[in-house]
Order: structure tokens, then C-alpha cells, then sequence
């Protein structure tokens, strides 16, 4: 996709969303900062310029990811809509369920969830991977750490699908009626874990307190719905892409079959280059001038990861998927500053996991026909993608 004049790239055409990667880098040629046509938003590409996320003194975060800016202040945030201090009174509440003791302790049940989807697949060759393994084996993962069963499977596809279509796009009535049902179902399990609380991070998030203050019912509900939906998205996309490039980058599937000390920098480099994020937005609490550019007090910025996961003055030669990078750990896929995913940790659990299990099972991987991607330019990955293995 190729645009001559910067000023009239929209971020959020389909065009766009399918391979956002030239036109971030004509807007990142183009200066500092750039003002997205479609919702006035300011967007920063460079790799410098999105670590200044962690100041909350000049952003705030209660629009959340949404580049339409449809939360209002005045809804009751999720962690990941909720500042300093409070924010991280709140992280540091829940952070017991995804301390690495706690990440670890979970290994064994993860693989066996994995496991379990990889066999249901049978003796088929050709197979969506994503219905079978990319997605419902991280819904599973994050519904036995809430406590919740996973029989409501599709409810919960469905549920996460809308919360993250709405992102940067209309609202449909379906689409809305299914977050209804989604807060309804986790408005439930709370008082259930009220009543009987269970050794879960659903009961952590019902318990949770604030200076010496349980969270407010719509905060405990806000919470759930939060982590039942990014849970697994999150991870669900980041599995799709990395199955992407080990079918289609040559030589990389035997690489890393052969040589498993590969996969830990191959799967970062899978978060550099197709953050599962693309984008998140904040809101300016204070006038900031950037680059001659004077953006005001409640103006909206967006900060585009994937767009600083390709920042040559960071990455040499940012376009190419390579294992020896010395500085991985500098990529942007899981945010930066306050708000840097809490289930990071899993995420690189269950993509370790996942990786070796396709590694250990297939000798060969490719690309079927038939595949659909996730719908605007806030997350990146697959809705279904065929594979054939060997």
C-alpha cells in the first residue's frame, strides 16, 4: 500500500489494516507526529517517542485502546483503563496470578490443555488452526485461572469478538447485545465467588482491595470482562501470526525444529514484527508540544507499537525476521511504562507451548487456502487461517 501524500493516509481502512507497514513508515518519514484523518487522533511511530507512555503526568489512560475514543470518563475502567496510583494498587493486587512462580506452576496444566486441542484435530492434514488450537486453547487457559468453566466456549468467541471488533469501527446492535451478555455472565460468577471464593483470579479480582477498599461491583465486572476477553485474544493472535511466518519464511520451521534454542528469539521476533496490538490510545491531560506540533488537553494520542517495533533507528534492517537480534527485548508488543501487559509472562508460556508442540508434531507447514484477519487496526492477527501439515 503505497500513499504519496502522508497527510491522507487513514490508518483505518481494510486496505490498511491488511498490511498497515508502509504506510506506518511514510508516516514515520514524515515527522514526529501525525494527525490521523478518520478521528483527529495524533499518532506517534517512533520507537522513542511511544516510550514516553509511561508518563502519566501528560496521558491519561481512560479511553482505553478504542482510536474512536467511545469510553467516556465516567464508565467504570478496567485496570487497563485506570491510572497511577490507583492502577497500581491494583496491579500490584492481582500480580500474585501472574508472578512467574504462579506463571510456572500452570506449565503442566497448559500443555495438557494444548495437547488436548492439537489431538481433537485428529487425522486431518488440512485444518483451521485457529478454530482448533490458536483460540479456544488460551480461552481455555484463561477461563481455569478465572474458575470458570469453558463450555460456554462459543459464548465467550463470541463475546471477545465483539468487544474487540467495536475497536476503531461501528458498533453493531449484535455487537452490543453480546458485551451486555458478557458483563451479565461475569456479573454472576462475581457474586458466585462472593459467596464461596475460590483459590481463582476471578475471586482476587472480587476481593480486590484499594486502600483498604473493595472495587465497586461495576469495577469487579469491568475487570472480567477485561480479562476473560484479553486472556486470550491477546494470545490467540500473537499464535496465528508466529504461524504464519514459520510456514512461510524459508527454512525458519527446520531451523527451529532442529535447534530449539531458537524458538525463544524467534517467538520475540514474531511479537516485533506482528504485534498482536497495533495501537493504543491515551488522552492528553495537559498541552504537549511535539516537534513544533502543539497537541491540547483532552486531545487523543495513539501510539503505534507495531509501527515502533519497525524503527530502523532501533531495529537494523526492521522488515527482516532475524533470530540474532541483540536487543529483542526492546520491542514494544506488550506496551511500555504502567500498563505493560500483566499476562505478558503467559502470553510467552503458551506461545512456547503451542510452538513445540506443532514443531514436535509436523514435520512441514503451510499455508491452505482460506484464511480471515482480525477486522481495523488495534489487534493483529487471524479470525480462521487453513494450514496444511506433513
Amino acid at each position: 500500500m503505497k500513499v504519496k501524500d502522508p497527510k491522507k493516509i487513514d490508518l483505518f481502512t481494510e486496505e490498511v489494516s491488511v498490511c498497515p507497514f508502509s504506510a506506518y513508515k511514510e508516516i514515520r518519514e514524515s515527522g514526529r507526529v501525525y494527525k490521523e484523518p478518520r478521528y483527529g487522533n495524533y499518532v506517534l511511530t517512533h520507537h522513542d517517542d511511544i516510550q514516553s507512555l509511561k508518563n502519566d503526568r501528560v496521558f491519561d489512560s481512560r479511553h482505553g485502546v478504542d482510536p474512536a475514543g467511545r469510553f467516556s470518563a465516567s464508565t467504570y475502567p478496567d485496570i487497563n483503563r485506570t491510572d497511577p496510583p490507583r492502577h497500581a494498587k491494583i496491579k500490584g493486587f492481582l500480580y500474585k496470578s501472574f508472578s512467574p512462580q504462579a506463571v510456572q506452576s500452570w506449565e503442566d496444566d497448559i500443555h495438557k490443555i494444548f495437547v488436548e486441542h492439537f489431538d481433537n484435530i485428529g487425522c486431518d492434514n488440512s485444518f483451521d488452526i485457529v478454530h482448533h488450537v490458536c483460540y479456544p486453547a488460551p480461552a481455555a487457559v484463561i477461563c481455569r485461572m478465572l474458575g470458570f468453566s469453558d463450555d460456554r466456549r462459543e459464548d465467550f468467541q463470541r463475546w471477545s469478538a465483539a468487544l474487540v471488533e467495536r475497536l476503531g469501527t461501528d458498533i453493531s446492535e449484535d455487537q452490543r447485545n453480546a458485551l451486555v451478555e458478557m458483563a451479565r455472565f461475569i456479573r454472576l460468577k462475581a457474586e458466585e465467588k462472593a459467596k464461596k471464593p475460590g483459590k481463582d483470579l476471578m475471586t482476587e479480582i472480587v476481593f480486590a482491595e484499594v486502600d483498604g477498599e473493595r472495587l465497586s461491583p461495576e469495577e469487579v465486572v469491568a475487570n472480567g470482562v477485561f480479562f476473560l476477553a484479553a486472556g486470550h485474544e491477546t494470545t490467540a493472535n500473537f499464535l496465528s501470526n508466529f504461524t504464519v511466518q514459520i510456514a512461510t519464511i524459508p527454512s525458519l520451521f527446520d531451523r527451529l525444529k532442529n535447534d530449539r534454542s531458537l524458538l525463544k528469539p524467534a517467538l520475540e521476533e514474531s511479537l516485533r514484527l506482528e504485534s498482536p496490538v497495533q495501537n493504543i490510545c491515551r488522552t492528553v491531560k495537559e498541552d504537549v508540544s511535539i516537534e513544533n506540533t502543539i497537541i491540547r488537553e483532552d486531545d487523543r494520542m495513539m501510539f503505534s507499537l507495531g509501527a515502533g517495533n519497525r524503527d530502523p533507528q532501533v531495529f537494523e534492517n526492521p522488515e527482516d525476521f532475524d533470530l540474532t537480534r541483540g536487543n529483542l527485548n526492546q520491542h514494544l508488543a506488550f506496551g511500555y511504562g504502567h500498563h505493560q501487559c500483566l499476562g505478558a509472562r503467559l502470553a510467552r508460556l503458551e506461545g512456547e507451548i503451542y510452538a513445540n508442540i506443532l514443531l514436535d508434531r509436523f514435520d512441514k507447514i503451510e499455508l491452505a487456502e482460506g484464511h480471515k484477519r482480525q477486522p481495523g487496526n488495534v489487534v493483529r492477527g487471524y479470525k480462521s487461517l487453513n494450514i496444511k501439515c506433513s
